[in-house]
């Protein structure tokens, strides 16, 4: 049974897939924008680990739960 996850959970599994772009927000400030979907998509189409892909599609979870924000103050100390 999966959880929901936790600010830090996401920073932790988006860290080594940062993008430059819609990711890397994520990870950085907590910002979701639609792009953040596609770019997630693409990131868990990538992964060749199953454990990663899985911990990506909870993530894809996460956002889709949150919807679209703007970057979260204070992120990163969460």
């Amino acid at each position: 049974m999966s959880h929901a996850l936790t600010e830090a959970e996401v920073q932790e599994i988006t860290q080594p897939i940062r993008d430059g772009g819609p990711i890397s927000r994520l990870y950085a400030t907590g910002e979701i924008q639609e792009d953040l979907f596609a770019a997630l998509d693409e990131a868990a189409a990538n992964e060749v680990n199953d454990e990663r892909y899985k911990r990506i599609m909870d993530v894809v979870t996460y956002v889709q739960e949150a919807g679209e924000r703007p970057p979260v103050a204070g992120w990163m100390a969460r």
